[in-house]
């Protein structure tokens, strides 16, 4: 047991080779007592409070065998939950060295860290930036007007036949890594090749705008038409339209802030990627 917890902590934290040895520093951190599992928290707390994370948070998965109206323990899964704390606390680094602050104050909540301007204009408070801790990772919110004209956006036509016009509605929105934009159009599912015909491998142009999942003719007059029924967006799901996840974002509305849009960040990598690039626009913007 204790030199499976050493390889999981070691790999999680390998910037920080000295943690691998925990165990030689710390032997009772993890001990077993009558069948019980004995997790030292405090111990941990101690081991782990000079590193990134000013917060840890541990999934403990125990399996038990009854034998005899004894119970026994025949299994334990420890694990560091991803993302939260490590992330939030690497986007405040980032935002540190882009020089963010110079511009912006922070708030900081239960819930959220936010960021508005120091010096807004008249009657504009809204936060400009919003970081927010969940489980599985850090989720941003950006205002929409900020983050709009960077996405890729994917939009279906809808009969409105009561009110006798054509209606457009946006069914999934994305932002495309710049860093990932080739791996991004060699791994879209076929079905979707055709809305990315304009773009080709190795060009340096970001992908993004408007593309349709359906289609419908005008009537001749400009009022009304008829839309075309559409296999791609009846069974369109928003994880699906490329095979490597890694190469872009999904993009919601923040039920929060009405005025922002979200992502989701668990990964190092993108998290950079995304502050870096978008930082600096909302710096540039003011």
């Amino acid at each position: 047991m204790r030199s499976g917890l050493t390889v999981l902590v070691a790999y999680k934290y390998s910037n920080n080779p000295s943690v691998i040895n925990i165990y030689k520093s710390y032997p009772r951190c993890l001990t077993f007592l009558d069948g019980k599992l004995k997790l030292c928290l405090r111990t941990l707390a101690k081991i782990f409070g000079n590193y990134s994370m000013s917060k840890i948070i541990y999934d403990v998965i125990q399996r038990f065998e009854i034998e005899n109206g004894v119970p026994r323990v025949i299994s334990t899964n420890i694990q560091v939950i991803k993302g939260g704390e490590d992330l939030m606390s690497l986007a405040a680094s980032l935002l540190k060295q882009l020089g963010f602050y110079d511009k912006f104050k922070e708030n900081r909540t239960s819930q959220y860290i936010g960021y508005r301007l120091k010096n807004p204009r008249k009657g504009d408070k809204r936060y400009q930036l919003v970081l927010a801790q969940r489980k599985d990772g850090l989720c941003i919110s950006i205002p929409q007007d900020r983050l709009e004209p960077y996405l890729l956006k994917l939009k279906y036509w809808v009969d409105m036949k009561k009110e006798q016009r054509i209606d457009l509605c946006v069914q999934a929105s994305y932002w495309i890594l710049p860093s990932k934009r080739d791996k991004f159009l060699t791994s879209i599912n076929v079905e979707y090749w055709h809305l990315f015909e304009e773009f080709e491998i190795g060009v340096e142009s970001e992908i993004k705008g408007d593309f349709y999942l359906n289609s419908y003719e005008e009537d001749g007059y400009g009022y009304y038409g008829t839309v075309f029924p559409s296999k791609l967006l009846d069974e369109f799901q928003a994880d699906t339209l490329s095979n490597d996840p890694q190469s872009y974002l999904i993009v919601n509305s923040d039920k929060l802030f009405p005025y922002a849009w979200q992502v989701s960040i668990s990964s190092r990598e993108v998290l950079e990627e995304f502050l870096g690039y978008f930082a600096k626009i909302l710096m540039e913007a003011q």
